[in-house]
């Protein structure tokens, strides 16, 4: 059986990428302005991938879940694991080319 570890680094990862993007505070919650609209910059980087602050919302969740220890089964514990390396593969390459 699967443990929740890779998912919970990788949720580490994806976090500290939106907090340099300025999505996220330090506890990991939406910046209150941000927490409505994706950013333009943002959308333009995650075109494809995550279409709103909904659905990255619930994949930010998904890895504080993990983390946390919640009970989550194999296909959610690998469709976010699959999501979170596309977008922080997204993220560090667009902060490649500043």
């Amino acid at each position: 059986m699967e443990t929740h570890e890779p998912l919970c680094l990788l949720s580490l990862r994806l976090e500290k990428l939106l907090q340099r993007h300025g999505v996220l505070d330090d506890q990991g919650q939406m910046e209150t302005p941000k927490a409505g609209e994706m950013p333009a910059e943002l959308q333009q980087r995650l075109s494809g991938l995550i279409e709103n602050m909904a659905e990255l919302r619930g994949l930010i969740d998904v890895g504080q879940d993990a983390r946390r220890g919640k009970s989550l089964s194999m296909a959610v514990m690998h469709a976010a694991h699959v999501m979170m390396e596309e977008v922080c593969g997204a993220l560090e390459c667009s902060e490649e080319k500043q």
